[in-house]
């Protein structure tokens, strides 16, 4: 009785052993679907969003959509928070995100991020009418919005450690009163609605500029307070796929087709590293 249990366990083990070495090889799994599943997060453009019709529509939409195609996949996509993406283990439910994240010491402790594809300038953003913030080192101890989670809030916090990109972070806003929101769209909103309790926001470039063509009533403030690189990013111990990952991004950005795609979307070539 004892021998046959022996052998059940065994059996068991051997099955979850192989089992697990499958699973753990992504991109095989992407090959034999033929699909690449991607996580968007679209909630504002020129990054990602949805459309009158609902179809998602922005930078990070066609990168994913190139990458795809120069990797010889069709590409479905999922929805995650952002919360979702940070945490990791994703079970399968989406094989990379295309999200314009941030390499940073603490996310690597769960993801991974094997190619750069965009660099972006972070920036200060006040209500049009702010005469009291002309530099950002005014806003020192004012009261500043950012989207939870994110690169902006770390550099608030003076603990912004950048991978993959300029580590020399030149803190100039000193000990901020900071607000988070659950989105970058929310926090600019609530400036731009004139909440008295809000001085300013911290937010991506493009991100700022996007709402200011809507006609929103803010400015961005002179001089950008770092860039970071945004970065195609996967779980961990991904290597096969990493690196299939960076040699289409190396290829994308030899013939051109990044360059295209951010003066497309942002009117500039963000794509120079």
């Amino acid at each position: 009785m004892r021998f046959r249990l022996g052998l059940a366990l065994a059996a068991m083990a051997f099955v979850l052993v192989t089992a697990g070495g499958v699973a753990a090889d992504t991109l095989e799994r992407i090959k034999e679907r033929g699909t690449i599943i991607v996580a968007a997060i679209p909630d504002t453009l020129p990054q990602a969003a949805r459309d009158s019709s609902g179809a998602l529509t922005g930078f990070d939409i066609e990168v994913s959509e190139a990458l795809a195609e120069r990797m010889g996949l069709d590409i479905s996509f999922e929805t995650p928070t952002w919360q979702q993406v940070l945490a990791g283990d994703w079970k399968e439910r989406w094989d990379i995100c295309v999200c314009s994240m941030t390499p940073t010491e603490n996310r690597e402790k769960k993801l991974a991020f094997p190619a750069v594809y965009r660099m972006s300038p972070a920036t200060l953003v006040v209500r049009k009418n702010n005469t009291t913030i002309k530099q950002p080192s005014d806003a020192s101890g004012k009261t500043i919005g950012v989207k939870a989670d994110t690169t902006f809030e770390s550099y608030l916090a003076h603990d912004l450690t950048i991978y993959k990109g300029e580590n020399d972070i030149k803190y100039v806003i000193d000990n901020p009163k900071v607000v988070t929101f659950p989105d970058k769209n929310s926090a600019l909103a609530a400036l731009a609605a004139g909440d008295d309790k809000l001085d300013a926001v911290v937010t991506s470039l493009a991100h700022a500029r996007g709402t200011i063509s809507k006609g929103s009533p803010v400015r961005v403030v002179n001089d950008f307070l770092f860039f970071e690189p945004l970065a195609i990013t996967t779980e961990k111990d991904e290597e096969a796929l990493g690196d299939a990952l960076q040699a289409a991004v190396e290829s994308l950005e030899e013939d051109g087709t990044l360059s295209q795609l951010s003066e497309k979307w942002f009117g500039i070539d963000l794509t120079s590293q």
